[in-house]
């Protein structure tokens, strides 16, 4: 895993755990502040683009073949 990802997870505990010291209702801010937060960070990883096939091409027997033979 990412090192920014675990300190977004850390800095978001925090933030809940500070919050829960001061009541419900900043608890709630708190909760709000962190989703609008991840919100941005996960949009701003997004570059927009697809994401890339993991298989391009399943082979046919012809092809596996033909690797076999020629290694």
């Amino acid at each position: 895993m990412r090192l920014s990802v675990v300190l977004l997870c850390l800095a978001l505990a925090g933030v809940l755990g500070g919050g829960a010291l001061i009541g419900v209702w900043a608890l709630g801010v708190c909760l709000i502040f962190d989703s609008l937060c991840v919100g941005v960070y996960v949009l701003f990883l997004d570059d927009g683009q697809p994401a890339a096939p993991q298989v391009h091409e399943v082979p046919h027997l012809e092809q596996v073949l033909e690797r076999a033979r020629a290694s």
